[in-house]
């Protein structure tokens, strides 16, 4: 995991410091990191801290030892009054399913209470920090139906009722601010991903994915055009982690993002109207 977290011109651990495409740059709240091991074990190990990502030893030997085809990596920047704990880093993790959030759920004090009641028990369960985050994944478990199999249709559908809900949510409890929704979830094999705004006048944070093989030629790390199924990868990732970005495709606005291991990767619009113009029964 080592050349996309700490070796990459742009790496994870390099945005932790200095993002380049959000207004504040440094990611210093603690940070995460859960992967699927090469053994026969469909459960993903989590290594979470509160740390920045930087400064955090264990977190270095992990990537640059443990052998992983897939993981789920993000550095944290808390929203105003949220702790910064264990508890509240990403990525959170139930069954064989990964999950991580970029953004805020605004005003998520107005809709807080009417989403943890229309929770089911199992699901209500599952939230242990104080994150909109965390309760967005219990959301979207209950709306998967916590399967132990689930297709990449199966995860789209999930992914697009949760933001649907959340959504309805928000305008009957009078939460008519921006709701930045980059959602992200993995069942160690298809990968969903999230690049969604609530309102028209504002833009989602941003995502970029890549599809080919990591290579690292004099201490350069770079993603490079790749015919041979066992040497691609696919990067889902806040920001280019490479200088050069010509194999880096921007997600547009309100689109999903679906993987399917590391051989196909592609991109739709989400049909879900912006906040202002969503029917609600209320």
């Amino acid at each position: 995991m080592s050349p996309l977290i700490f070796e990459a011109e742009n790496s994870l651990v390099m945005q932790s410091k200095y993002a380049q495409k959000r207004k504040v740059p440094t990611n210093a709240d603690g940070f995460g990191l859960g992967w699927y091991a090469l053994h026969d074990d469909t459960i993903p190990a989590t290594f979470v801290n509160v740390d920045p990502a930087w400064s955090n030893r264990n977190l270095k030997t992990i990537a640059e030892k443990v052998p992983t085809r897939h993981y789920f990596a993000h550095v944290r920047d808390a929203s105003k009054g949220m702790p910064v704990s264990q508890g509240n880093c990403h990525p959170f993790q139930c069954m064989h399913y990964l999950w991580m959030h970029n953004g805020r759920l605004d005003m998520f004090d107005s809709f807080r209470r009417a989403l943890m009641s229309g929770l089911s028990d199992r699901a209500f369960s599952l939230i242990k920090g104080n994150t909109d985050s965390e309760h967005a994944f219990a959301l979207f478990m209950d709306k998967l139906g916590f399967k132990e199999s689930a297709s990449a249709d199966e995860l789209e559908q999930a992914m697009v009722e949760t933001i649907r809900e959340i959504m309805v949510l928000r305008k009957q409890a009078g939460a008519e601010t921006n709701a930045f929704i980059n959602f992200a979830i993995t069942d160690g094999y298809h990968t969903v991903a999230t690049r969604f705004t609530t309102l028209e006048t504002s833009q989602p944070a941003s995502l970029f994915y890549a599809h080919g093989e990591v290579t690292k030629i004099d201490g350069i790390v770079d993603v490079i055009h790749c015919d041979d199924p066992e040497r691609q990868s696919i990067m889902i990732c806040s920001e280019p982690l490479t200088e050069e970005d010509a194999q880096w495709i921007k997600v547009e606005r309100n689109h999903i993002v679906i993987a399917h291991g590391n051989t196909k990767v592609m991109q739709k619009p989400i049909e879900l109207p912006f906040q202002a113009d969503l029917l609600v029964n209320i």
